[in-house]
């Protein structure tokens, strides 16, 4: 009996699937009520990789557009952009800029090309790197591609936001900007930001909130040469989700492919996921597809983690240890004797295990790479039991082969002799 699947792990969860974050998400649709009165306010989400960002600014974008009383009736022309390696940020605020006009209708593309001459042609926004576009020489400069990014910008958005108020249908602009660590001098890019958004604020026309999404990292980097604007973003770090935020995505999904569940068995193996979107998706997906009687029960529990821990070794696992390839490095010496020992383990245990005394210096390369995570008392886990039971998984169809390979050696000796 094949039911409908709802739940996609190779695609950002969608707005139906979309679970838990509720204070979060109040508290930045409350911000952005205060930009309809040109209080500009943006924002700076980061995570580790696979946290659910994107999904939670795609959740943002459509609350912003879809004017819905629960959340202050935002009503925006809203863009997302995700930066491409290398990247120069005018090109990023050009394509970003760019996706703003899908949302225009034609009166009002008419009134921003009449404002804006020739930054504006065939519809589209023109940013030059050094100002080739406006008719402007300038030496070719870091400083003066900055000021000229940031005036080019600042025209085009200034110029949008008073046809904006002068049409009297929309409250604002949101612009998302994605991968923020693919960002080329990513260390220079807060103060253009910055400037853009002060310098609209001054002329009265602070409708305006950027979204950026990034890694911990970057948030670093980002400040690194301007950190007063820090003051320009409100920080919101994204962590792994409460077990019943998780339950809430599954049973929203059991119910949009029609099935039924056992709570018991639900609430048993929900932590499995270590809190994971990604995770909570590919578990989903494989418990629809194990489902024979649309009721999801122990059984297709059983099943779908152990098809989740195989999917997940070429996806979210795949740099954090070397599934099928020989164990030779010191990190996936770590990670088995966390999947072995199955609990919490200090430095010092590990390194007692593991034989290496050199432990410590690996420790913060593999919470980097997201594998393992560390408690106040500077305890080591793995980052969820589907990362274990991967490592379980690929340790014993390693001693499978090991044994077949013995067998068929004596096999040989056998006959040959």
């Amino acid at each position: 009996m094949n039911n409908l699947n709802p739940f996609n792990p190779n695609s950002v969860v969608g707005s139906n699937l979309f679970a838990g974050r509720t204070k979060l998400i109040n508290e930045i649709c409350k911000k952005m009520e205060q930009i309809k009165h040109s209080m500009p306010s943006s924002f700076f989400i980061y995570g580790e990789r696979g946290i659910g960002k994107t999904a939670l600014a795609k959740l943002i974008r459509y609350i912003a557009i879809v004017n819905d009383p629960t959340f202050h009736h935002l009503n925006f022309i809203t863009s997302y952009y995700s930066v491409e390696s290398g990247q120069e940020l005018n090109s990023v605020l050009q394509e970003s800029l760019n996706k703003l006009t899908d949302e225009m209708d034609v009166n009002l593309l008419n009134k921003i090309g009449a404002k804006l001459g020739k930054v504006f042609q065939n519809g589209k926004f023109q940013i030059g790197a050094f100002g080739a576009t406006v008719g402007l020489e300038v030496a070719q400069n870091d400083k003066t591609k900055q000021i000229t990014i940031k005036d080019q910008t600042v025209s085009i958005l200034s110029n949008t936001i008073k046809s904006l108020n002068e049409e009297g249908v929309k409250d604002g602009i949101l612009i998302i900007i994605d991968e923020l660590h693919n960002l080329k001098h990513l260390e220079t890019a807060a103060s253009i930001f910055r400037n853009i958004i002060t310098t609209l604020d001054v002329e009265g026309l602070g409708k305006i909130s950027f979204l950026l999404i990034g890694y911990e990292e970057d948030v670093t980097k980002f400040f690194l040469q301007d950190t007063s604007a820090r003051r320009t973003f409100d920080m919101y770090p994204l962590d792994v989700m409460p077990d019943n935020e998780a339950e809430e995505v599954l049973t929203k999904g059991f119910t949009t492919a029609g099935v039924k569940w056992d709570s018991l068995s639900l609430a048993r193996n929900i932590s499995i996921a270590g809190g994971y979107p990604h995770s909570i998706q590919i578990i989903g997906h494989n418990l629809i597809n194990k489902d024979q009687d649309k009721f999801v029960d122990q059984s297709d529990w059983a099943s779908a983690i152990v098809d989740s821990a195989f999917d997940l070794q070429s996806k979210s696992f795949s740099s954090m240890y070397s599934f099928g390839k020989t164990i030779t490095t010191e990190k996936d010496k770590i990670l088995i004797a966390l999947a072995n020992q199955n609990k919490t383990l200090s430095r010092k245990e590990i390194a007692q295990i593991t034989g290496n005394k050199n432990v410590y210096q690996y420790i913060p390369l593999l919470k980097e790479s997201g594998a393992i995570k560390e408690n106040d008392k500077k305890g080591i886990f793995l980052q969820s039991q589907l990362l274990r039971t991967s490592i379980l998984i690929d340790q014993r169809i390693r001693k499978l082969l090991q044994e077949n390979q013995a067998l068929k050696q004596r096999m040989k000796e056998e006959l040959g002799s």
